[in-house]
């Protein structure tokens, strides 16, 4: 085996995943990418899927040139689908040396703001010249290099509330696949759009004892740095443990270190290790607490699913963990959890008897409103939880220089609350006078209001500043229940709303 490959996702606070990867290895190399999808999944498992398929068809792309035409080639098919979503890409080609004690050689791809990094066993980064050290620099609208090719190109750059610069007002990353909106002025050629797909690449040597990291921005959106990320790698697998636990553990981390988005890492060790064999997806049922609730139940089923399991597998899966947990350090909580399905399921007919106590809990959206897990809850969708761990797989740069750091939200203070938007999320942080229990709280949403109660008293009432996916919408208690943190989804992501409340 030549590489040792896994990658970890999870949803974070969204009911639905938009972010899709690639791992294909060769005689001699290995193609690496992650795909960070917005307004929608189409185009980033589009993307995947094509380039699995062109490569599989016709080889590993050797130069720059082959892997631009590929991508303005796979851009155009979807943007001829008239589907309105995005993604970003970032991949790395990894070539094997000839010789034994080589240097392994990188070609470095990216369009849009996920990253690709290069680490050391002692837990250094290598610093490649991009954003935050890291091998790739995002595209960001207000970077001077891409704000000069936007305009060039017939767009402009605003910088929406919240202080967030977006092209023509509405795209917050300035290169990637789809986003037809924002490819329609400028050319004739792919470049010269104010949106376009090709993709800045560069060219590095690593040793065969490094190890890359391709994440999305749900791993970088909070407050941690791309330091911090291979610091924690190399120290979980200098551990003992292994790149799957590594890439969970970077899952973990993002969630503590408040992103909301979706997450994905991938790491890549250049050796293939003993206990390489073939690939491998390990799913990491959690806690069913709140199974009887709709956006829950979509999230556990959207994970179960991109690990190959309908969501009875997954919550029988569950059932059997904690039967074996109880035996070995028994807690109200997890007898509670067997206690919400029922207890003693028949050896026969096991699964129809699952089915059956799914299908008669009753609906918990009534008593507490969309979302209501805690931040335990929600972290455990990975390595505890209803997330989805890749498992192994057989088998200089010449960018902008200092590079700007990573968008940040802007909050704005409001009477009781504090709040941000970012595309389309919209996130509120509610300080509560006291801790306080999920059965306490209660959050109606409504396509275009919103009402907020705890212990009885109202938080917040009124219209909001745009319309929301109610769906997708979702509440949690953190700080050992003192804050209330909300996430919205906008209905429309271009929609930049002036206030939280009309």
């Amino acid at each position: 085996a030549e590489f040792d490959v896994a990658v970890a996702e999870m949803n974070g606070w969204r009911t639905s995943m938009e972010d899709a990867h690639l791992i294909m290895l060769g005689n001699g190399w290995g193609v690496f990418g992650v795909f960070d999808g917005h307004g929608g999944g189409a185009c980033s498992e589009f993307v995947a899927r094509r380039l699995r398929e062109e490569i599989d068809a016709n080889g590993c792309p050797e130069s720059d040139q082959a892997v631009k035409k590929l991508f303005i080639k796979i851009d155009q098919e979807f943007l001829d689908s008239e589907q309105s979503s995005g993604t970003t890409a970032t991949m790395c080609i990894v070539r094997k040396p000839k010789e034994a004690g080589g240097k392994h050689r990188l070609h470095v791809i990216n369009a849009g703001d996920s990253r690709t990094l290069l680490g050391k066993r002692d837990g250094s980064i290598v610093d490649g010249g991009g954003t935050d050290k890291g091998l790739t620099t995002d595209h960001k609208p207000d970077h001077p290099t891409e704000k000069a090719r936007i305009e060039r190109c017939g767009g402009k750059v605003e910088m929406a509330d919240g202080g967030v610069a977006r092209v023509n007002g509405n795209l917050s990353v300035s290169r990637g696949f789809g986003d037809k909106d924002e490819k329609s002025t400028g050319g004739p050629g792919p470049e010269d759009r104010p949106v376009t797909v090709d993709p800045e690449m560069s060219h590095f040597e690593c040793d065969e004892s490094d190890f890359l990291l391709l994440v999305c921005d749900g791993v970088s959106e909070g407050n941690f740095p791309n330091s911090e990320v291979v610091k924690l790698v190399a120290s979980t697998l200098s551990s003992g443990k292994d790149m799957r636990e590594a890439t969970r553990a970077v899952c973990h981390k993002a969630v503590e270190m408040d992103s909301k988005d979706n997450i994905t890492c991938m790491g890549v060790l250049l050796t293939g290790g003993s206990s390489s064999s073939g690939k491998r997806i390990d799913f990491h049922p959690g806690p069913m607490t709140s199974i009887g609730h709709k956006d829950f139940r979509s999230a556990y089923e959207a994970s179960a699913k991109r690990a190959g399991l309908s969501l009875v597998e997954a919550v029988m899966q569950r059932y059997d963990l904690v039967s074996e947990q109880l035996k070995v350090a028994p807690t109200d909580a997890l007898k509670a959890e067997l206690d919400k399905i029922g207890l003693n399921p028949p050896a026969e007919g096991r699964r129809e008897w699952f089915e059956k106590k799914l299908g008669a809990l009753p609906d918990e959206k009534d008593s507490s409103g969309p979302g209501g897990m805690n931040l335990e809850d929600l972290k455990s969708m990975m390595g505890k939880g209803p997330g989805k761990g890749g498992g192994k797989s057989a088998g200089k740069g010449d960018g902008y220089g200092a590079a700007p750091t990573s968008e940040e939200e802007v909050e704005t203070q409001e009477d009781g609350y504090t709040w941000s938007q970012k595309g389309e999320e919209v996130q509120i942080v509610i300080k509560l006078p006291q801790a306080t229990t999920k059965k306490d709280v209660k959050v109606m949403f409504k396509q275009t209001t919103i009402s907020v109660l705890a212990c009885g008293k109202s938080l917040l009432d009124g219209t909001l500043g745009g319309k929301v996916e109610t769906d997708e919408c979702t509440w949690c208690l953190v700080n050992g229940g003192t804050e209330l943190n909300v996430m919205l989804t906008k209905q429309n992501e271009k929609d930049s709303w002036k206030g939280l409340l009309k």
